[in-house]
């Protein structure tokens, strides 16, 4: 596979954000916040 330019790159990710704009998943957001609540409640705790 050939490498891809960071230009490329940049314009592929921006092209596909505009596409994408007025997707988001709301329940899979809040999802991804609990599993990192849960792994990472425990340290903030700690003195």
């Amino acid at each position: 596979m050939a490498p891809i330019s960071d230009q490329d790159m940049d314009a592929y990710l921006g092209e596909q954000s505009r596409l994408h704009a007025g997707e988001f998943n709301t329940l899979g957001a809040l999802g991804e916040l609990y599993q990192y609540v849960g792994r990472y409640r425990q340290e903030s705790h700690q003195p």
